[in-house]
């Protein structure tokens, strides 16, 4: 009896062992898994770290190429830029000085020739502004000469020409200089015109007041300026009025002047300009002499008169 009560204790006991084994085992195990179920879910923490890291990295260095390339263009661009306005810059220099270049090149064209004519006409007064807008570089001059007057012609042609070439008297001249020499009586080539008395008033400025009458078909508009006086003449059968042109013509008076005179002198203009038409005629005397300038234009004849000596 006591001897199966000892048996049982020692069966007893090694259930027990055996269960505080198995304990154990399943404790080590249950933390051995978590150990591992841990590792798992650092590892897993730090791969999405890592996979954050990169993603930012990515970010960061498509950003930082962005902005590079961002730089590259807007310095690309303002080089660009910065290359066409020098280009532009360079260009309008280049544009300007071909312009000055060309200026300088007719106003000694009309020098160059106006020289040479003061050797061959002695004395005489000559322009040294040819008067025209365009056409300078292809300027030719010839003139006349005798005991008992000078004339000039200038033209504009297809080409220069040397001073009197035979071929400029095929051009059309747009101004004629003639100069009388050794007048006795000045007052009948110059055709100064008295102001008028009894004919319609005409207001021609605000300071300024002219007369106006028809004959033959015409219309003559007429004004008075210290030693000078101003003639307009209107086709009334082509339905011309002169008074447009008469202050044109008391304006361009008032900039550029005329010559000096002692003599009372005169200025007759026709209504409508067109080249070879000739129609400003200005009458003046100088000493013994008169002088006659004929232009196509009215705004010619003042310049090349204001240009005399």
């Amino acid at each position: 009896m006591k001897k199966n009560r000892k048996n049982l204790a020692l069966l007893l006991l090694a259930a027990s062992l055996l269960a505080g084994c198995a304990g154990q085992s399943n404790s080590q195990s249950s933390q051995s898994s978590q150990a591992k179920s841990e590792k798992k879910a650092e590892s897993k923490a730090s791969s999405k770290s890592a996979a954050k890291s990169a993603a930012s990295s990515a970010v960061s260095s498509t950003k930082s190429s962005s902005s590079q390339a961002s730089s590259k263009s807007a310095a690309k661009s303002a080089a660009s830029s910065a290359v066409s306005s020098t280009k532009s810059s360079s260009s309008q220099a280049s544009s300007k000085s071909a312009a000055s270049s060309s200026q300088r090149a007719d106003a000694n064209r009309m020098g160059t020739l106006t020289s040479q004519l003061r050797v061959k006409l002695p004395g005489m007064l000559l322009p040294a502004a040819d008067g025209l807008g365009q056409g300078s570089s292809n300027l030719n001059i010839r003139y006349t000469s005798s005991s008992s007057q000078n004339v000039v012609y200038y033209s504009v042609g297809n080409s220069p020409l040397a001073l009197n070439d035979s071929r400029i008297a095929n051009e059309k001249p747009y101004a004629v200089l003639t100069e009388k020499k050794n007048v006795a009586d000045a007052s009948s080539l110059i055709n100064y015109q008295e102001p008028k008395t009894g004919l319609p008033a005409v207001k021609i400025a605000s300071n300024v007041t002219g007369t106006e009458e028809g004959a033959a078909g015409s219309t003559y508009l007429q004004f008075n300026q210290g030693q000078w006086s101003f003639v307009v003449r209107a086709s009334n059968v082509q339905g011309q009025k002169p008074l447009p042109t008469a202050q044109k013509l008391l304006a361009l008076y008032q900039q550029y002047g005329l010559p000096d005179t002692a003599a009372k002198s005169s200025v007759q203009v026709d209504v409508g300009e067109s080249l070879g038409s000739l129609n400003t005629v200005i009458t003046w005397a100088k000493g013994s002499s008169v002088y006659q300038l004929k232009a196509h234009s009215m705004e010619t004849a003042f310049k090349m008169l204001k240009s005399l000596n």
